[in-house]
């Protein structure tokens, strides 16, 4: 009787789980198809994943510092190759191939196994069919605390879904001078689906190149990595402390879509002297992801300590057909502000930019007119911050856009974006950028409305506007395309802006009209343009902040008839700097707007029915815990 009633109270709370989730996501549902991302960010695959650890056949199977031939397909095939020695098994002049899409090269497991795998060639192919219920194999495999160093070695895979190095949970992975590729999908593997997290990142590929996974660490030295689309050197759902990813004067590309690194939640990437590029996105941090970029000359002797070439000196290059950096943060349950994340990105004397000669295969209005709508929107921003708050530090950077555009906050294109209610924006961490020892021209455009922007000058000279947007705008803006994930307001009452401060020797050359939320100008710093403060003159005193409705106007070149033109012709998802006026928005009575210094106390009505079943959840799991306790103590 007790394991009856323990059974219907669980499902009783299987139930009300979904509850306050449905009453969150019900206004969520993606247009024409699309799908929000898995938890962690960019997880996934059509076909089956090889998962989360190593296989356990392979070519090749070295466990505990040992050849393991039981596990071989070929028990002892390449044995004479394998030499022992210096503390560590040496697989040299190594030659494989297979076309068989599940082949796996080689697998190096367990704490005891240090292996270098020199001067060879494995490529792997696809030459008969297969579907998504296969599961591809990789290159090289290592796991549980193994060592892999990977020297003077060409790698190559061939087909959807597949992986040309994996490092799974603890081990370390060391590469030099080396070529690693993944040539995506052949005619064999058309039947295996795309990553289903694509279409919420709106990026295209089908197989990543390198695979970091778990606690790893993994280095990359005078090496080219290389995917068609997808990823390149890519990090998923880090565990415990998080992984590292190192790159030193290595090249990373997806050549025909995707990203070419990706530091997801609580992975760090560190880039010193390497070149990024990729079709779409040059990296993406997801959640509490870090990205730091540097110069060659930056790395320390715990980065270099595995490199087995002569130093280089060479700055790092970030480069995106679409965005040279995107920040995101998934939101798997709808939860808001709990589920609010701050990426980080930290560059030195590093480019970054974006170039419309490299361009995706993937047209985004298959999706959907306002989804190819939104990709035009962004195309050419240097950063693209979508529904999260974001930790940008820039210093002695150089940037260029092809649309002017420097940063652009937006909300996520996705079901899964992190949207906040009026008051949350003061709970969480702004999208902070701080630009040092350089100078730049383009705009920043912050239509997250949701969330507050600073943007801090430090000895810096930015030429250009900055734009703080409103849900008004944001949604006036995409009010001809009907119903889309990225309209979840219709009534918020926060108003946050851009809090700008002009530091010390930092000027702001004002290219057209600008508003802001705040300001700061410090001793030393200038600013080109005709300031006004809630429709006021204003000439700012050194350290005093203001804030308000405050508009700066600078001097506009005067367009051209046909510039004219252009101007009135442009097409409505393009962001207007000037205001937007419609019916509705005249209808508006427009009171200045000040930063709100307390947290609202209102929120959506959707938070009560989280809170009612979450309690029932609690109730019903008190009530199962105390069956069981019961039921425990009758058999004693």
């Amino acid at each position: 009787m007790g394991k009856k009633w323990i059974r219907l109270l669980s499902m009783a709370l299987c139930l009300t789980i979904p509850l306050g989730y449905a009453a969150l996501a019900a206004d969520m549902a993606p247009p024409d198809g699309m799908m929000g991302p898995p938890p962690g960010g960019d997880m996934g695959a059509g076909g089956p994943p090889p998962g989360d650890s190593a296989p356990t056949n392979a070519a090749i199977v070295i466990t505990n510092g040992a050849e393991d031939t039981a596990a071989e397909y070929e028990p002892g095939a390449y044995a004479g190759q394998i030499k022992a020695g210096d503390g560590m098994l040496t697989i040299d002049g190594l030659e494989l191939s297979s076309g068989d899409y599940t082949f796996n090269g080689l697998v190096v497991s367990g704490s005891d196994s240090v292996v270098r795998l020199q001067k060879s060639s494995i490529a792997l192919g696809v030459d008969t069919e297969a579907t998504d219920d296969d599961t591809g194999g990789a290159a090289v495999n290592l796991d549980n605390g193994a060592t892999l160093y990977i020297s003077d070695s060409d790698l190559t895979v061939d087909g959807a879904a597949r992986y040309v190095t994996a490092n799974y949970n603890d081990a370390t992975l060391i590469v030099n001078h080396a070529t690693v590729t993944s040539t995506g999908s052949n005619e064999y593997t058309a039947g295996v689906s795309e990553p289903f997290s694509n279409e919420a990142l709106l990026i295209s590929g089908t197989a990543r190149a390198n695979f970091s996974i778990g606690a790893t660490k993994t280095y990359y030295y005078d090496s080219v990595c290389t995917a068609e689309g997808w990823a390149a050197l890519s990090t998923d759902s880090a565990t415990g402390d998080g992984l590292d990813l190192y790159a030193y004067n290595t090249e990373g590309v997806a050549q025909n879509g995707g990203y070419s690194t990706y530091a997801d939640t609580n992975c760090r990437v560190w880039l010193y002297g390497s070149r990024l590029t990729a079709a779409e996105i040059g990296c993406i941090i997801s959640k509490s992801g870090q990205i730091h970029a540097y110069h060659s000359d930056s790395a320390d002797d715990e980065v270099m300590q595995y490199h087995e070439g002569s130093p280089v000196s060479t700055d790092t290059r970030i480069v995106g057909g679409r965005n040279a950096v995107m920040i995101h943060a998934p939101d798997m349950m709808g939860q808001g502000v709990m589920a609010a994340d701050c990426g980080t990105f930290y560059a030195e004397n590093t480019f970054l930019g974006t170039d419309d000669d490299l361009k995706s295969t993937k047209d985004y209005h298959d999706y959907g007119e306002a989804v190819g709508a939104y990709i035009e929107a962004v195309s050419g921003d240097v950063f693209l911050i979508r529904s999260t708050s974001a930790d940008i530090q820039l210093k002695n950077v150089e940037m260029e856009s092809y649309n002017g555009v420097l940063v652009h906050t937006v909300l996520n294109s996705d079901s899964m974006g992190n949207f906040l209610a009026a008051g949350d924006g003061e709970q969480v961490k702004p999208v902070a950028v701080t630009m040092k020892d350089m100078e730049v021209t383009g705009d920043i455009l912050h239509e997250d409305y949701q969330r507050r922007m600073t943007v801090e000058l430090e000895n810096a000279t930015l030429t250009g506007n900055i734009v703080s947007g409103t849900m008004d705008s944001w949604n006036i803006r995409w009010s001809q395309y009907g119903e889309v994930n990225w309209v979840v307001d219709g009534s918020f009452d926060a108003d946050y802006g851009v809090a700008l401060t002009v530091g010390e020797g930092a000027r702001w050359n004002v290219t057209g009209e600008s508003n802001l939320r705040s300001l700061t100008v410090e001793a030393g710093g200038e600013i080109s343009g005709a300031i006004t403060l809630d429709g006021q003159p204003l000439e700012p005193e050194a350290g005093e902040t203001y804030t308000g409705q405050i508009l700066v106007k600078g001097a506009e070149p005067q367009e051209t008839e046909a510039q004219e033109e252009d101007s009135a012709e442009a097409p409505a998802e393009v962001m207007a700097q000037q205001p937007v006026e419609t019916p509705a928005a005249q209808e508006r009575t427009q009171e200045p707007v000040t930063v709100p210094e307390e947290p609202a106390a209102e929120h959506s009505s959707g938070s009560g029915t989280v809170v009612i079943a979450v309690a029932l959840g609690v109730v019903a799991l008190a009530i199962i815990f105390g069956a069981a306790a019961a039921a425990k103590k009758k058999k004693k």
